[in-house]
């Protein structure tokens, strides 16, 4: 956090309890880290399911990529995802639906030929339903970790040596 601008002394008690608790959720196991999301004790309860939303959301885009002939390709793209451990299926009996909060979906489509990914999901977290809390609000976002980026951005372009990596595969290493 030093590296950000962020010092202790910026932080109230219940920011440091909250940090203190993601560090302390941060397991490795299997080559990959477990982490459990800091969550706003007093929102994730009020986050109500949208089990009817998702699925209408669902029935929407099955139907578009029906008819523009894409529905195999964003399915393959579920699938992908699944061999390699990003998602993973669950099941839920249909009386139960309405006690899970769902995360509606569309695909977004790159007709660039130079593009490596022509369909992808985009998955919407802030969906909201009526007053109560979205997902996102729901997910604890006090300290802005990009408090200075311009200094970030001064310091990347004046140091004689910058680092770049495709982080892809150690995103793909972090569980939650």
């Amino acid at each position: 956090m030093e590296s950000l601008g962020i010092r202790e002394s910026d932080l109230s008690n219940y920011d440091k309890q909250k940090i203190g608790q993601f560090i302390q959720s941060i397991k490795f196991k299997d080559n990959k880290y477990y982490i459990q999301l800091p969550w706003e004790d007093d929102k994730l309860s009020c986050v109500p399911s949208n089990h009817a939303v998702a699925l209408h959301t669902l029935e929407h885009v099955a139907c578009r990529l029906e008819k523009k002939q894409l529905y195999q390709d964003y399915l393959k793209v579920f699938q992908e995802q699944e061999r390699d451990g990003i998602i993973e299926e669950i099941f839920v009996t249909p009386e139960r639906f309405d006690e899970y909060v769902w995360i509606p979906y569309r695909p977004v489509l790159k007709s660039d030929p130079t593009s490596t990914t022509k369909i992808r999901p985009v998955f919407n977290c802030s969906l909201k339903l009526g007053d109560a809390p979205s997902l996102n609000e729901a997910t604890y976002q006090e300290i802005n970790f990009t408090n200075d980026l311009l200094d970030l951005l001064l310091r990347f372009r004046t140091n004689d040596h910058v680092a770049l990596a495709d982080i892809r595969e150690a995103f793909l290493m972090i569980c939650l």
